[in-house]
């Protein structure tokens, strides 16, 4: 069996960093040897330190590098001692045949470097003001549920430390896809990603703005992707989207909860069309 090295970048959140490790365990995974577990911690606090050392001691924690998920992951991997990489976020809870599922898959596809998982929600949306990182079919690479052939995420170079606060995965995905990288999909490497909200809080820590800054970035350092990705039609087409079907999900099925997180997304959505549109204009 492949030995496996799963990745949890963890920032002020014990409580669900707690389950996702509950989840990871021996006892809980079908199977039961050949992978590491190790936490990558850029709380300011001490509580995820001492949750893994007092309840889990089998488990490798360390300080991360306080810059951002990217560098959060990126140091995970640097203490990894298994040929592959499986990230998985700190607030999932891997189904029981979630590692099983990965290993068999390397051993099927030998020629495959990199794998993705499903993920999938705990119950029906209740609120446009939560999200969640849904991914039933593939063709995401969200580094929510990923597995990576670790020589190759280091020929990459890692995740990028310039994307603070989003797109480091968007970004992986493209290099992959220019290194004529293809993942194949696993539906059975599946993990629950509980509904998160939306509003700022502590489990919400992203900054107001960080969209643009993000996609600003991304297209500087791939100016030959802005066809795909700094097309003004694109964010229109999103933007009709939101002033139909999404407004309709929000009024009619969800009873208006969280209209205001759907406007202030539109907003967001078209401030970004403006925004590249411009960005094409001067280039």
């Amino acid at each position: 069996m492949p030995q496996l090295s799963v990745v949890i970048p963890t920032y002020e959140r014990p409580d669900d960093l707690e389950r996702c490790l509950e989840s990871l365990a021996s006892s809980n995974q079908t199977i039961e040897e050949h992978f590491e577990v190790l936490v990558s911690d850029d709380s300011n606090s001490s509580d995820s330190r001492m949750l893994v050392r007092s309840k889990f001691p089998s488990i490798s924690w360390d300080v991360g590098k306080k810059n951002g998920p990217a560098g959060n992951r990126n140091a995970g991997v640097d203490r990894a001692k298994g040929e592959w990489i499986v990230f998985i976020d700190d607030d999932c809870i891997a189904d029981p045949q979630y590692l099983e599922a990965y290993a068999k898959a390397i051993m099927e596809y030998p020629e495959t470097e990199v794998f993705e998982g499903r993920i999938y929600t705990d119950r029906p949306r209740k609120t446009w003001a939560e999200g969640c990182p849904n991914n039933e079919e593939g063709g995401m690479l969200w580094t929510s549920n990923l597995c990576i052939k670790k020589t190759l995420f280091e020929k990459l170079g890692g995740l990028d430390e310039r994307f603070k606060v989003a797109f480091e995965d968007v970004d992986l995905a493209y290099r992959l896809k220019r290194g004529n990288k293809t993942p194949i999909f696993i539906p059975e490497a599946a993990v629950c990603h509980p509904w998160r909200t939306l509003r700022k809080s502590i489990k919400n820590w992203k900054t107001k703005g960080y969209q643009w800054e993000s996609l600003r970035l991304f297209l500087k350092k791939h100016p030959e992707s802005v066809s795909e990705y700094g097309s003004p039609l694109l964010y229109m087409r999103h933007a009709l989207r939101m002033l139909t079907k999404d407004l309709f999900t929000c009024v009619i099925i969800l009873k208006g909860r969280g209209i205001d997180i759907l406007f202030s997304q539109l907003i967001c959505t078209l401030s970004t069309m403006v925004r590249v549109a411009l960005n094409t204009w001067k280039h």
